[in-house]
């Protein structure tokens, strides 16, 4: 072969090459030049954004999950705690989650999109008052969510009366009357120790160092980050808990807690419910943000 057709073959080869990587989204930062591979070999731009997600079962309130092509500072991705799943029951972890669409739980008119246990209107124990959810009578009982929830960004402000002890729940199981709960509880008379402490992953997981920065009969600010099999609990822009189900830490404390024996924590998708344990708490915007997570 003469030297100038050899030239040109080679040529038309790596044209040819180069076009079917930009198709494909081969190389080192995929088809945008400048964003990491996903695992499969696509960049992250590439990879399917879903219009709804099993984050959702029925009715929420105000918007449904829509997921959107994120940048890589709009993922969220749990820290490498090192730790190791025993249980071939729970899937393998997701290296990032993308963020979905907020979605807004309550109106701050009324009840709309909440249920008592039954799914049935709520009991008028619970109120609306100046813009909050107030447990506000006797016997209200817990108040349910309409829709179901897996992976998510809970956000919401929390006020308690003094001496009051209240939570929020998700991950609901055994008739939906066990489930991993926010603790809510105002120190004035009473010392129920770290594991029932405000922000604590009640009588699992300690908050430690909450009393200096909770608000007596003020608005306090929670987050709770539920990513897999990966929870965080945060107060006031500090967080108090960050664990993993089936690490040690987990399974140490689930098992002098009283909820040994049961399955605490697994299930993945339930309802979220507001607790009445008899005293006065108010809730305010609640903004849940679904995870979906990037394989």
């Amino acid at each position: 072969m003469k030297m100038k057709s050899f030239s040109v073959l080679l040529s038309v080869t790596l044209l040819v090459l180069g076009a079917a990587s930009t198709l494909f989204g081969y190389g080192s930062y995929g088809r945008g030049g400048d964003l990491p591979r996903h695992p499969f070999g696509k960049a992250y731009s590439e990879v399917p954004v879903y219009r709804g997600s099993s984050a959702s079962w029925g009715a929420a309130g105000y918007g449904t999950p829509a997921f959107r092509r994120t940048s890589p500072s709009e993922r969220v991705c749990p820290p490498d705690a090192g730790y190791s799943i025993p249980s071939p029951t729970f899937r393998p972890e997701p290296a990032c989650y993308e963020h979905g669409e907020p979605i807004s739980l309550f109106n701050g008119v009324d009840l709309t999109g909440w249920t008592d246990a039954e799914g049935k209107a709520p009991n008028p124990g619970w109120q609306v008052r100046d813009g909050a959810i107030c447990r506000a009578e006797n016997g209200a009982g817990s108040l349910f969510t309409e829709g179901k929830y897996d992976d998510f960004i809970l956000e919401f402000d929390f006020k308690a009366a003094r001496g009051a002890n209240s939570g929020l729940k998700y991950r609901l199981v055994e008739d939906e009357s066990i489930g991993c709960e926010y603790q809510i509880l105002d120190p004035e008379g009473m010392d129920h120790g770290d594991l029932h402490d405000t922000a604590a992953l009640y009588d699992v997981i300690p908050a430690v160092g909450v009393r200096e920065i909770f608000k007596q009969e003020e608005y306090n600010h929670a987050k709770i980050i539920v990513m897999g099999n990966h929870i965080e609990h945060w107060l006031n822009g500090k967080r108090i808990v960050s664990v993993q189900i089936g690490s040690p830490q987990w399974n140490e404390g689930l098992a002098r807690s009283k909820f040994a024996g049961t399955q605490f924590g697994r299930n993945r998708l339930s309802r979220i419910f507001l607790q009445d344990h008899g005293d006065a708490v108010w809730f305010k915007n609640l903004t849940l943000t679904p995870l979906k997570p990037l394989y």
